[in-house]
């Protein structure tokens, strides 16, 4: 049964057999619960969005038209739905911001977590750090593409973001390099 195509497992959702969904769940959870913690930094957060986007195909199983790849689809939602509380995260700041705090509010600073990014379990403890350090350091661009990379191809990632192809290798080109060049003075810096 888990053999079944995206598609057919929807399909077969769709005529009642729940434990379809199931399948798709697990085979989606990790990297599009990781692509989330990434975008909004908050597990918590992202946990509640991640249930959202799967009660969106229960509630209207006809929601994903069989025109493209279920994947790029399901992490599309699932940016939408970040940016969604962005926004109303946004929006409620400003509605609470007193007169002389007025000043732009960056979503970035909106949402601040503690918790590990994802990625973390990915890396070795020793370079880990280091190595997340400098995805942070990246332009949101960059970090997006860079973090979607890890389960996507960069045409997969083209059609999510709605950019071209080339923009996507840009940016991914770009990100890697100031990565490395980030992760190059740190280790002048140990040496030393």
């Amino acid at each position: 049964m888990s053999e079944l195509t995206d598609a057919e497992l929807l399909k077969n959702f769709k005529a009642g057999d729940t434990a379809c969904l199931g399948l798709i769940i697990e085979k989606y959870k990790t990297p599009l619960f990781s692509y989330i913690v990434s975008l909004v930094k908050d597990s918590a957060l992202a946990e509640d969005i991640f249930q959202e986007v799967f009660l969106k195909i229960v509630k209207t199983p006809d929601c994903y038209k069989d025109t493209g790849s279920f994947k790029s689809w399901l992490f599309t939602v699932s940016r939408n739905k970040c940016m969604d509380h962005f926004r109303a995260t946004a929006a409620e700041k400003s509605i609470s911001l007193d007169a002389q705090e007025e000043d732009e509010v960056s979503l970035h600073d909106t949402i601040k977590s503690d918790e590990k990014e994802p990625l973390d379990t990915l890396i070795n403890e020793d370079d880990g750090e280091a190595i997340l350090n400098a995805l942070k350091k990246l332009p949101a661009e960059q970090q997006e593409v860079i973090t979607l990379r890890q389960t996507m191809s960069f045409k997969e990632i083209a059609e999510q973001l709605k950019c071209p192809l080339g923009t996507v290798l840009a940016r991914a080109s770009r990100g890697y390099k100031k990565m490395q060049a980030e992760l190059a003075k740190e280790v002048a810096y140990v040496a030393k």
